[in-house]
């Protein structure tokens, strides 16, 4: 049944990431200077992230073309287990100078709208097609992690993840279920994972 589940919960995941791949663009228009979206976007918004994160901006992950003095205007701060007890369940930032130049505002638009393409449909992954997960539940059914994959199960849940080599030098990277590999609460929220990837 748990299969079942997941099967039609991924298709849903499917048909919504559509969705949220072409209006990616036109969503990020709505975010605020703290990189958030407004509730009623919540499904294309991530659920532990804002949208200008600094790894993401000054670690080679976008176009040269698009950085910009990310440490003048921001200071990051990573959602962690401390910010957590304090109810901060999410990353943020503080803004240092507000004073963008309209090329600051475009190459920021810019990483926003590529950061959700990287994490498209989080919120919908996370609060639609997402389950909560009981730790007591979970049953390490195999895990070779030096071989590269593990699987977890619950009566109600799985999750798959295979990393192992696939052709040549690539590697499989195929993550399916839901994902709660790490989970560390007694109950936790956990977003569906579908990706199959054989040339990671």
């Amino acid at each position: 049944m748990k299969y079942l589940k997941w099967i039609f919960l991924a298709i849903l995941d499917l048909l919504f990431n559509i969705v949220a791949y072409l209006t990616n663009p036109f969503v990020v228009l709505a975010a605020s200077e703290y990189g958030n979206l407004p509730w009623l976007l919540t499904w294309w918004d991530n659920y532990d992230d804002c949208m200008d994160v600094e790894w993401f901006i000054k670690e080679g992950h976008v176009p040269g073309w698009a950085v910009y003095d990310y440490d003048r205007h921001y200071r990051f701060h990573d959602s962690n287990e401390a910010l957590k007890t304090r109810g901060i369940a999410k990353s943020y930032v503080d803004i240092l100078d507000w004073n963008f130049t309209l090329k600051e505002r475009a190459q920021r638009y810019v990483c926003r709208v590529l950061w959700l393409y990287r994490n498209c449909a989080y919120g919908f992954s996370y609060y639609v097609t997402g389950i909560d997960i009981r730790k007591a539940d979970i049953v390490k059914i195999k895990t070779t992690e030096k071989d590269g994959y593990i699987y977890y199960e619950t009566d109600y849940a799985f999750c798959y993840k295979d990393e192992r080599p696939s052709f040549g030098s690539h590697c499989w990277d195929n993550f399916v279920g839901w994902k709660f590999q790490s989970v560390s609460n007694n109950v936790e929220r956990c977003m569906l994972a579908f990706r199959i990837t054989p040339f990671q």
